[in-house]
Formats: C-alpha cells, sequence, structure tokens
C-alpha cells in the first residue's frame, strides 16, 4: 500500500514540472523568435539626415510664417480692407444719380427759401395794410371831427356873414350921407391961403387974433 502511493505521487507530480517547464521555454522561445522577427535598422546616410533636417526647418519655417501671418492679421485687424471698402461702396450712388439727388436737393430748398419769402412778404403786406387801414380809419374820423367842426363853425359864421352884409349896406348908406353933408357943409367954409399952422392948433381963436391984428393996422 505504501508502496503504491509513492509511486502514485511520483506519476502525479512529473506532468506538473513538465508543464511547468513546457510553459518557460516557449516564452523564452516566443521572446527569441520575436527578437528575430525584428529587422535590425540599417545605417542612415547623410543625405537622409540632411533631408530630415530640411524637412524639420521647413515645417518650423512654415509655423514661424503662420505665426507671423497670425500676428499680421491681428495688428491689421482695425484696418480697413477691400472687403470693407466694398461694403462701404456698394450703396454709392452714380454720378448721373447724384446730380439728379442735388437737382431735388437745391429744388427743394428753392421751393421752401420761396415759400418761406413768400410767406414773410404776406405777413409784411398783410402788416402794412392793418397799419394803413388804421390810418385811414383814424384819418376817417379826424375829417369827421373837422367836418362836425367846420359845420358848427358854418353856423357861427353865417349870421356874421348877414350882420356883416348889413353893416356893408349900412355904411354905405353912410358914406352916401357923408358925402352930401361934406358938401353940404363946404358952402358955408371960408378958405384962408398963407395961414400958418402948427401942432394943437385953434383955428378959430387963431384966426380971429389974426384978424385983429390986421384991423388994427
Amino acid at each position: 500500500m505504501p508502496g503504491g502511493s509513492n509511486t502514485l505521487n511520483k506519476t502525479s507530480t512529473k506532468p506538473s514540472h513538465s508543464k511547468t517547464v513546457r510553459s518557460v521555454q516557449t516564452l523564452l522561445a516566443a521572446k527569441k523568435d520575436n527578437k528575430d522577427e525584428k529587422e535590425p535598422k540599417a545605417k542612415r546616410t547623410h543625405s537622409e539626415v540632411s533631408n530630415d533636417s530640411n524637412t524639420s526647418l521647413d515645417l518650423s519655417g512654415l509655423i514661424n510664417f503662420q505665426k507671423d501671418l497670425d500676428e499680421i492679421k491681428f495688428s491689421l485687424r482695425d484696418v480697413t480692407t477691400k472687403e470693407h471698402l466694398i461694403d462701404v461702396t456698394k450703396d454709392l450712388v452714380k454720378t448721373s444719380d447724384l446730380e439728379n439727388l442735388v437737382t431735388g436737393i437745391v429744388k427743394k430748398l428753392f421751393s421752401k427759401f420761396e415759400s418761406s419769402l413768400e410767406k414773410k412778404l404776406n405777413d409784411k403786406i398783410t402788416k402794412i395794410e392793418k397799419e394803413m387801414e388804421e390810418k385811414a380809419e383814424a384819418l376817417s374820423i379826424e375829417n369827421e371831427n373837422l367836418k362836425k367842426r367846420l359845420d358848427a363853425m358854418s353856423s357861427h359864421i353865417t349870421p356874421i356873414k348877414t350882420d356883416l352884409a348889413e353893416t356893408a349896406k349900412v355904411a354905405k348908406i353912410a358914406n352916401l350921407s357923408s358925402n352930401y353933408n361934406e358938401q353940404y357943409s363946404r358952402k358955408n367954409n371960408i378958405k384962408v391961403f398963407n395961414f400958418p399952422r402948427r401942432d394943437r392948433q385953434n383955428l378959430r381963436k387963431d384966426f380971429i387974433e389974426m384978424v385983429k391984428k390986421d384991423l388994427e393996422c
């Protein structure tokens, strides 16, 4: 019995050891195969190294050039571009349209000026007409007052004219009478020549004295 058990144990452990050995060998073989599969790198020539260097420089130059372009674009972000000019000038009118526009504006301004001038003239004329009407009304009132005064004076002068006519008539009659009386009185007058005259002379007295002197002589 004991001997049988030992035999079984040996038999049972042998496959396990064999499996372990196979696994290590398999791994080593796989690793070796992988090494065999890798091709050895060939040594690079000077031209290849130069090409790689040029390629690296070209890429670096392109990157730097792109950066410069980006910086230029950023610095020119507020500068007017062709697109901006196109956007600004797309709505500009043509010369003929501009002439028509200017002509229309001038006509409107002239029409507005003409209307304003006409309004000012009408206002001035209306003001002058109103002032003239007021003056004419004042003159009419004054004329009416003068007419009333003339009528009053006429009514006052009419009796005076009548009295003056009567006075003239009486004066004429008196003049005729005085002429007649003067002619009648001259018949009783004595005319003396070479009789001295003086101021405040009493003719009667002087004449009597002169006659007395002549008689005494």
